[in-house]
């Protein structure tokens, strides 16, 4: 294993063993560090009537949770001075024992033994197995360590009323065993102790100077998070809260509650659809995509009244009712767009367009937040702190496994039915156009040779028009001559670093005709060949039933009509799948465009993209078959090649997209900024209609700048890839307190880009952050039919991952996924939004109970230190004020 940098904006060294250090007595004091971390314990206050009061109880058509009112990080007086603070540092301790007070009352923190003798203690236990000397290690422990999860959990919530007989019988087994699980939770779950002398927190190093900078980052992530609807841990919007609860001036109306009124926006002009019905009555408090559900089932429910669907099943729908849906009344309403950045404008009584509440976005502030980010990720002192943090956190893991695994085991394998082969698992990143293997590939195209060589496919550019066999003719090659080999769409070792040849494997046996031909929705026959093949694709999915995938197909903002010709092919071919969700990938591509004279400029290509969308949900008529489509869409990819020389920062002296008529391609924060835009103003007018929103799902981090890694840490609700993360332990840290979702792709990466046992994702794992495991393009990568298990094989050989760390890895697939609200449900639990083990059902994702409570109470503690250090540090400054204020003496008159 090579050596590795004792920089921490060097890569941080990703394998199975302990990154090594060039210098021993950095790696000694590592683990010094590592040892004298804080470690806090989360309980539940003793006072029962603050329990009582903690009690919540969880509805199954659960809405989405925004706050009331959201952070604006730009106006906290506390938090202003960060960016002076990253110029100039100042080494200060922690001196003051009020410090050490928790974020909640109800958290207080919980010292045990040396952490070694906590080892030796755990390791007898389990080698004895012995309950004397289980009840010895337990009777160390504080006596409320049992009630560790009551505020999350209770064993007597009150049944929803209203539902079947059979989900009582279900939830109150699932009650039950959570509770005995919590009961004997503190007897199971061995927990890593950290002694020392927790009234003075000079121990850890830099965490004076981190805790602003790291305060005002997740703020900015909380604000453009909740302003695009797109989501955020619920405990991370808890702890910012509470942290800075004493900053009222910060406090603004939130935009998530803030849309036109929903009757006004369904106000129909009355001479163009008076032969129409009236809109239904809309439950506004639902999920945005149970209104759209609802809205779906609505002509079924008319002619064939049905009951309520079963709690734990989502809505059916039928493969020939996918695009079957009613649609809308249009409303007086119009999107205009000023500097590139689209707002909503209504038509009021009298007949004048007003600004609706909508929010949109800023440049000039957008500019600032990620200059400041920009500037926090090359700051020494941060650096250090985020870069010691992951190690404890992978060190902390490695010591849970080796406490906890047995018991891990035992409580899955007494998990009925359930193991990992039918535990739901979703491929979250991968391409439409490469979903299928090559020898899928291969077969499907001699089949169409065989069936179809008669039919015309392929209009050349001088206007001849040819058949199937006419274009093979050309080529000089059979059926029978067709092989892997010929077809050579399989990446090599000629790909690794080499990411305009990897595109050429698009082309099988190297010709872009016959991509054309198979793997287009636009083309001369319209996208049969490529819906059958896609079709085929579908069906092993379903034939697998626990396998499901998120393909993105493409739209590439040439033109105003792209998306009416996608969502016909769509609808035409009836691409529906319960086990499939659509994406829309967007290359980024504005300069070949504009040096083939297609567009003149910028706007242009976000008006091709966007405009037909803003179009179909305000007037659904004009648009029908892109209004069905977009039912089933579920969110947006920007896609292309990140190491495209660029000019990585952005500025106000930029051209807005208007203005931007250069040859040049934008900046990656440049299309993702102006992308972002668009989604926010999309998201609000269809919720504002009661339809689904979308997510925002770049790729990010595969290659080129680490920026790139700012841009969607601040817009991007999940990313595919994020490789670079391993080089910057400040967003490393970042990406793990907020929990974004990354895609990884291991067999990808080794053929692009980094070999495969430096991949960074078993290091991610391990520290905490939501990883999942996705193909990208099985036809360049995998051999099997079922691509999605390949991945997953390959990385439990290599990694050595445990059937507990897959299902986990499954779960995050299905968690960061687009599917919807009530399918998730399905496959996670009815309480999945909840946190820690209140969220987990083991009879369906097969994750123990001890495995998520690690991972939440990881996660608490790293926010309780950061919450610790903020609130000793404005104390000290308030005492410092006072003794500046005490020593000031006014002139003798």
């Amino acid at each position: 294993m090579s050596t590795s940098s004792n920089d921490a904006n060097e890569e941080i060294t990703a394998g199975q063993g302990p990154a090594p250090v060039s210098n021993e007595q950095w790696n000694r004091q590592t683990t010094v560090d590592a040892r004298n971390v804080l470690q806090t314990q989360l309980s539940t206050a003793s006072d029962p009537t603050q329990q009582l009061l903690d009690k919540r109880f969880v509805m199954m058509n659960k809405t989405p949770v925004y706050p009331k009112f959201v952070l604006h990080p730009e106006i906290i007086p506390s938090l202003n001075e960060v960016s002076d603070e990253l110029k100039k540092r100042r080494h200060l301790r922690f001196s003051d024992e009020s410090s050490l007070e928790t974020f909640e009352a109800d958290m207080p923190l919980e010292i045990a033994s040396s952490l070694q003798d906590e080892i030796q203690r755990a390791v007898q236990n389990r080698a004895s197995k012995d309950d004397h000397t289980d009840q010895e290690y337990n009777h160390g422990l504080p006596t409320d360590s049992g009630s560790l999860f009551e505020a999350i959990i209770s064993p007597d919530r009150d049944h929803v009323q209203n539902q079947s007989q059979e989900y009582n019988q279900q939830k109150s087994f699932l009650s039950s065993g959570i509770c005995s699980e919590r009961t004997g939770l503190a007897q199971t779950f061995q927990r890593i102790k950290i002694s020392g002398d927790f009234h003075e927190m000079s121990h850890i190093e830099d965490l004076d100077e981190s805790v602003s900078p790291l305060l005002r980052a997740l703020v900015i992530r909380e604000k453009y998070m909740f302003f695009s609807l797109q989501s955020f841990p619920t405990t991370v919007a808890q702890f910012l809260t509470k942290t800075l609860e004493h900053e009222e001036q910060s406090r603004r109306p939130s935009c998530a509650i803030i849309h036109p009124n929903i009757e006004f926006l369904l106000r129909s002009h009355s001479a163009s659809h008076s032969d129409h019905k009236p809109p239904q009555k809309l439950n506004t408090s639902a999920t945005p995509h149970a209104i759209s559900q609802q809205i779906t089932c609505d002509k079924t429910n008319e002619d064939h009244p049905v009951e309520e669907p079963h709690p734990f099943h989502p809505p059916v729908i039928k493969r020939e009712d996918a695009f079957h849906l009613p649609l809308l009344p249009a409303v007086n309403m119009r999107v205009k767009v000023e500097k590139g950045i689209p707002s909503t404008y209504i038509l009021n009584d009298d007949k004048e367009w007003i600004s609706t509440d909508s929010p949109t976005i800023d440049r000039d502030q957008f500019i600032d937040d990620y200059t400041l980010l920009s500037a926090m990720i090359t700051d020494g002192p941060l650096k250090s702190f985020c870069y010691r943090r992951l190690q404890y956190l992978k060190s902390k893991y490695e010591l849970h496994c080796l406490l906890n695994e047995v018991k891990e085991w035992a409580a899955i394998k007494t998990t009925p039915h359930r193991d990992f082969y039918n535990v739901r698992k979703v491929d979250t990143h991968v391409h439409a156009a490469s979903s299928m293997n090559q020898k899928h590939l291969l077969r499907f195209m001699k089949k169409k040779m065989k069936t179809s060589g008669d039919m015309n496919v392929y209009k050349t550019k001088d206007g001849r028009i040819m058949t199937l066999k006419e274009v093979f003719d050309e080529l000089h090659i059979t059926a029978y001559d067709l092989s892997v080999d010929m077809l050579g769409v399989h990446a090599d070792r000629n790909t690794f670093q080499r990411f305009d040849r990897f595109n050429a494997k698009y082309n099988p046996l190297g010709q872009s005709t016959l991509r054309e031909i198979f793997l287009k929705t636009d083309n001369y026959i319209e996208g049969v060949f490529f819906a059958d093949l896609l079709k085929e694709v579908i069906w092993d999915l379903e034939d697998s039933k626990y396998q499901h995938a998120e393909p993105r197909l493409s739209i590439y903002g040439k033109s105003i009509d792209e998306w009416d010709k996608l969502a016909k092919w769509a609808v035409k071919n009836t691409m529906y799948s319960a086990n499939i969700s659509w994406m829309v990938q967007i290359p980024r591509l504005y300069d070949v465009y504009h040096a083939n004279g297609i567009i003149k400029n910028f706007q242009e290509f976000l008006t091709n993209l966007f405009q037909p969308l803003f179009d179909a949900t305000i007037d659904p008529q004009s648009h029908p078959e892109l209004f069905c489509f977009m039912h089933h869409l579920t969110g947006f990819d920007s896609v292309d090649d990140e190491t495209k020389p660029e000019r990585p920062i952005l500025t106000a002296e930029m051209p807005y997209p208007e203005e931007w008529n250069l040859k040049d391609n934008p900046p990656y924060v440049y299309y993702l900024f102006y992308m972002y835009a668009n989604i926010l103003t999309l998201n609000h007018l269809r919720r504002a209609r009661g339809l689904n929103t979308y997510q925002f799902r770049p790729h990010c981090g595969e290659a080129g700048a680490v920026t790139h890694l700012v841009t969607s840490y601040m817009v991007a609700e999940n990313i595919s890839h994020g490789l670079l993360l391993r080089k910057s332990p400040v967003l490393q840290y970042l990406f793990y307190l907020c929990q974004i979702g990354i895609a990884m792709s291991p067999l990808s990466n080794n053929s692009l880009f980094i070999n495969y046992n430096r991949n960074p994702m078993l290091e991610y794992f391990e520290r905490g952050l939501c990883v999942s495991i996705s193909t990208d393009d099985p036809m360049q990568f995998h051999f099997t039919k079922e691509p999605l298990m390949e991945e997953y094989s390959i990385a439990a050989q290599v990694w050595k991952l445990s059937s507990v760390d897959m299902c986990e890895l499954a779960r995050n697939s299905v968690l960061m996924s687009g599917f919807s609200h009530e399918v998730k449900m399905y496959w996670l639990g009815p309480e999945y939004q909840e946190q820690g083990i209140a969220g987990n059902d083991i009879c369906r994702t097969n994750v123990p109970f001890i495995r998520i409570a690690y991972r939440y109470e990881a996660l608490r503690e790293e926010l309780r230190l950061i919450a610790l250090a903020y609130k000793s540090r404005q104390e000290r400054r308030e005492q410092s004020q006072k003794v500046n204020q005490s020593s000031f003496k006014w002139p003798p008159s």
